[in-house]
């Protein structure tokens, strides 16, 4: 369980990751699982559809942002930012989006994720 007021700002996860996340097969989907995130990753012809889900498991609204890197070969590169702002008890916050390489890299056919920065804060 990821703990409250927690701010890290180096990657995480990829390639030969430090933590072991290993990711996992849904069909064509890439799931990769950091303590509590889970990201979705699903390659098509335009880019890698990119899911984030992120629990809150605590007793309180927390703040949540998170960015994650999303890599392969031949240069594809994108990078998702997203904050999440009050997210209840229970409840998690949740973000999907198609990352197309602004280069326009051929898509990959196994994209890696990777952490850039998290933050997680006592929202109430």
């Amino acid at each position: 369980m990821i703990t409250e007021g927690v701010t890290f700002h180096r990657p995480i996860g990829g390639h030969g990751s430090r933590n072991g996340d290993t990711p996992t097969r849904e069909g064509d989907t890439k799931v990769y699982t950091f303590g509590d995130i889970d990201i979705r990753l699903t390659p098509n012809e335009l880019g890698v559809y990119t899911a984030i889900h992120i629990p809150n498991l605590s007793r309180r609204a927390m703040y949540f942002s998170v960015t994650v890197r999303v890599t392969g070969p031949h240069g594809y590169g994108v990078t998702m930012k997203r904050s999440f702002p009050s997210v209840l008890p229970g409840d998690s916050a949740r973000e999907a989006g198609l990352l197309i390489d602004k280069d326009e890299a051929p898509v990959p056919a196994d994209p890696v994720a990777e952490i850039v920065t998290f933050e997680q804060t006592n929202n109430g």
